[in-house]
């Protein structure tokens, strides 16, 4: 009889461990639908690869190799492809389903992209935000339009002769 607190205390920290457990699990953002030739997925100092059906988390980094390209879709319903010897961080995202508020911010480093806005830009336009290195783009409204992006990275300017 005297066990019986003690099983209970342990039964108890095995359910709050595992509920931790699920929801870190459960942190992906979106999920990669097309995926073509080489595409890898860097997190937590790892390369990943980039197949269909893999799970995106925040702050991973998507890499697309030459004659490559990728396309995923967010739980907003947001679509983002890449192009070839593309580079983007998905450096911040939240979504609530309920009310649609949340926050897009990728950093396209190289290549090209391609958005199409979801569900998460029909509370407030400022939600969804794509940088580069020299310019940054909001969205409108959900599925209203789609950007598309080359970015050629100049590491000198060019100066007029």
């Amino acid at each position: 009889m005297q066990n019986i607190p003690l099983r209970l205390m342990l039964c108890a920290v095995l359910v709050v461990s595992a509920e931790v457990a699920s929801a870190s699990a459960d942190d992906w953002v979106a999920q990669i639908k097309v995926s073509h030739g080489v595409v890898a997925i860097q997190r937590d100092n790892r390369s990943l690869p980039g197949e269909i059906g893999k799970r995106l988390k925040e702050n991973d980094i998507i890499v697309t190799s030459a004659d490559s390209s990728v396309g995923m879709t967010f739980n907003d319903n947001s679509m983002l492809s890449l192009g070839a010897n593309s580079e983007v961080i998905l450096r911040r995202y939240s979504y609530d389903p309920t009310t649609y508020i949340g926050a897009f911010d990728a950093v396209v480093k190289r290549g090209s992209v391609s958005v199409t806005t979801g569900n998460i830009v029909s509370q407030s336009a400022d939600a969804m935000r794509l940088s580069t290195p020299d310019a940054e783009l909001q969205a409108g409204k959900p599925g209203s339009y789609a950007i598309s992006l080359s970015l050629i990275h100049i590491s000198e300017p060019t100066r007029p002769y």
